[in-house]
């Protein structure tokens, strides 16, 4: 009886053994379920983020490629631009380069037609002194323009032109008609007289005073006109006079003529 008590007891603490061993084995697995559980949910939640960044940066790869895009769209219109830009600086500095080279020769032709203005001055100058004193004086303006006073600003070279262009035309009109001037000189006896003046162009002149009593006739010369007495032409010029004032009918006239110098020289 004794050996079946000790029997049991021995049943009994291996039971309680084995049902320690189990409870301490199912202790352990009981923690590693939590841990596991533990594990599989922060996997799950990083699975998680990990789809939310996936999703995230494909939408903000979108946004960035779309960006790359536009920005090489844009470099490429801008590289456009600044080819054009280019382009137009080198048109601009060859047209630069043009204007300046126009206005050199704008200004050289500017300067050469001073010179030959003021040539052309120098001649008139001896054609001027040719002219009756009352034609000059209505001409005097138009010189001045050519040959301002001292002191006084070049005249702009159009200007200059057009005053020289007037001159000449006038002188010419004058030389090619028949003009009757009243006009003041001396003569050889030293007293000034007014005396009526039939001027054939630049060629020759006829005078005569009121009176028909004093008359001659005059030719330019290098310091002017010269004028010389001759008192049997009265008659003549006198016709000659009312012809042009329209109080007899025309004729022709009989007239010394001389040969003037050459004053173009």
């Amino acid at each position: 009886m004794f050996v079946c008590l000790v029997s049991m007891i021995l049943r009994i603490f291996y039971y309680i053994s084995i049902s320690s061993y189990l409870v301490g084995i199912f202790e352990y697995l009981q923690a590693e379920v939590k841990e596991t559980h533990a594990i599989i949910g922060e996997w799950v939640a990083t699975e998680r983020l990990i789809s939310e960044e996936e999703s995230d940066w494909a939408v903000e790869k979108s946004s960035l490629l779309d960006l790359r895009q536009a920005l090489v769209a844009e470099i490429e219109e801008l590289n456009t631009k600044l080819k054009e830009t280019e382009e137009e600086a080198v048109g601009a500095a060859k047209q630069r380069e043009d204007l300046l080279s126009r206005k050199d020769e704008a200004l050289q032709a500017t300067r050469s037609l001073h010179q030959g203005l003021d040539r052309a001055v120098t001649k008139l100058d001896q054609a001027f002194s040719l002219l009756p004193t009352p034609v000059a004086d209505r001409l005097a303006p138009y010189r001045k323009k050519l040959v301002p006073g001292k002191g006084m600003p070049m005249p702009p070279l159009r200007q200059r032109v057009d005053a020289l262009v007037s001159l000449l035309q006038a002188i010419q009109n004058f030389h090619r008609s028949v003009t009757l001037e009243r006009q003041e000189f001396t003569l050889d006896d030293n007293l000034s007289r007014e005396f009526q003046v039939m001027y054939f162009g630049l060629g020759t002149a006829y005078f005569v005073n009121e009176s028909g009593t004093v008359a001659g006739y005059g030719q330019p010369g290098e310091n002017g006109w010269k004028w010389t007495r001759s008192d049997p032409l009265a008659r003549e010029i006198s016709t000659g006079v009312d012809m042009l004032n329209n109080r007899t009918m025309p004729r022709f006239l009989e007239l010394p003529v001389g040969a003037p110098p050459r004053i173009d020289q």
